[in-house]
């Protein structure tokens, strides 16, 4: 498992010294012509050739990395809508928007002519792999590129809002965007949609994508030369103020909440799906918003009313053991008011082939009520039919009291101890005039300027920038 490693090798240039970093700026033509100068003149003198081993070799490296950058497939997600969780079937229905990122290297082309982009000319998707780009003019002339085939690999059904779009975002590096609305209805993993804790269960929504066609040796997308990464500053060009994704501050999960702040999770996982063993080295992106239950109905209304009802039953052990009507009669009341509550609770709780956790509550709730009504016949009967005295009665019902108590003690602490504090709704402050600490190798690419960073937060993602409407 791995999070977005573009550039995890970026320190690890010329042996751990300042490596190729120094020289990253918006002219990569110049530093590759300057390479170039470097590899004539060190054939020419072998003696520098030995003299200078490690700064060829970071120069070897800096070109590896630079290949190995523009051959990453980048992922932005922006989830806009969470529908109910329906933890029976395992779904939850979204809606979200990916845009991928990728640096066109002209393979599969269908038309290689060169043309002078205008305001006139826009991208058409033509399928789920290629889009055309048309041309209005006097003329209309269209020329085609492959688009990587996104798939959506936990998806149930989906349905795709308005359609899909591609730009030609820089025409120099060749970066290209493209960007589709989903509304989909993503089945769970069973594991995680198991409702033991309930009513203070806690779960991780989950969109799972990746490239799944033409991802073998040789094809147009090959996993050994086209990788998965997240989008960075330069590919979101500020659209948000994460560049790879986020959640949007109105998304509201029914009957859960979640951190807004730390609301996305990004993780690059094995992808299992459909591979082989012969190769199981392609991965697939999993964005996760973890959500708990919002408790407070059986919090703040069951368990205090749960918990007096066992406080007024066991306070009737201080009546003497020769009054067991009394005792039964009041006994039975607090019982079928506990029925009650059950009844009115069961439509309530999730319908799992389970105990969970609320259940357990009222179980124990009710076999504590029915254990001192046969505690009271038990006094009543050693005291008429065995002729004990009423002294030793009531140490028996002090014992039975006190167990009573403990016992209820302890399930309110099984119920309470699952319990989050509640979380601070808290929008991200607007820095002025006080730069903050930067992440330079966290932004900018090899093709682009380095000295242009952004403030970033204490999670390392930028505070500028608006929010893209869907």
């Amino acid at each position: 498992m791995r999070r977005n490693d573009s550039f995890n090798s970026v320190g690890s240039f010329g042996g751990g010294g300042y490596g190729p970093t120094i020289i990253i700026d918006r002219c990569l033509s110049s530093h590759m012509l300057a390479a170039r100068r470097e590899e004539s003149t060190e054939q020419d003198s072998p003696t520098m050739i030995s003299t200078n081993f490690s700064s060829n070799g970071s120069l070897q490296q800096y070109k590896s990395y630079v290949n190995d950058y523009i051959r990453t497939i980048r992922f932005q997600v922006v989830v806009w809508y969470v529908g109910a969780v329906d933890v029976m079937q395992g779904q939850v229905v979204a809606k979200f928007r990916v845009s991928m990122f990728w640096n066109d290297d002209g393979g599969g082309h269908e038309m290689r002519n060169r043309m002078t982009r205008s305001e006139s000319s826009e991208w058409v998707m033509q399928g789920r792999q290629k889009a055309v780009e048309h041309k209005i003019s006097d003329e209309v002339s269209e020329r085609a590129v492959d688009v990587p085939p996104l798939s959506i690999l936990n998806a149930v059904s989906f349905d795709i809002i308005g359609k899909p779009e591609v730009k030609l975002l820089r025409e120099k590096t060749k970066l290209m965007r493209w960007t589709c609305l989903y509304k989909a209805v993503l089945f769970q993993d069973e594991t995680n949609m198991r409702v033991e804790k309930f009513p203070h269960d806690e779960h991780d929504l989950c969109i799972k994508l990746g490239i799944l066609a033409h991802r073998g040796q040789g094809s147009r997308w090959d996993r050994n030369k086209w990788r998965l990464a997240l989008a960075t500053e330069e590919d979101s060009q500020r659209s948000t103020r994460v560049p790879h994704g986020l959640l949007v501050d109105h998304v509201k999960i029914p009957n859960f909440n979640h951190d807004s702040q730390n609301a996305l999770n990004f993780q690059f996982v094995p992808l299992g799906f459909g591979s082989s063993k012969e190769d199981d080295s392609d991965e697939c992106l999993e964005v996760k918003v973890h959500i708990y239950r919002e408790s407070n109905y059986f919090d703040w209304n069951i368990m205090p009313m749960l918990a007096t009802l066992d406080v007024v039953a066991t306070a009737l052990l201080l009546l003497d053991a020769t009054s067991f009507f009394q005792r039964a009669l009041l006994f039975l009341n607090i019982t079928f008011v506990e029925i009650g509550i059950r009844m009115q609770l069961d439509s309530k709780l999730p319908n799992v082939g389970y105990q969970i956790k609320m259940q357990t509550i009222l179980n124990n709730s009710f076999f504590r009520l029915l254990g001192l009504e046969l505690e009271s016949s038990m006094v009543y009967y050693l005291t008429h039919i065995r002729g004990w005295s009423v002294e030793h009665a009531d140490i028996i019902d002090m014992i039975a009291a006190s167990i009573s108590l403990v016992h209820a003690i302890f399930m309110l602490h099984v119920y309470y101890k699952d319990k989050r504090p509640p979380m601070k709704r808290t929008s991200a402050p607007k820095q002025v005039g006080k730069p903050i600490t930067c992440s330079p190798q966290m932004y900018g690419t090899p093709t682009t300027a380095t000295p242009l960073l952004l403030p970033l937060n204490r999670q390392g993602t930028s505070q500028n920038g608006t929010l893209d409407q869907p």
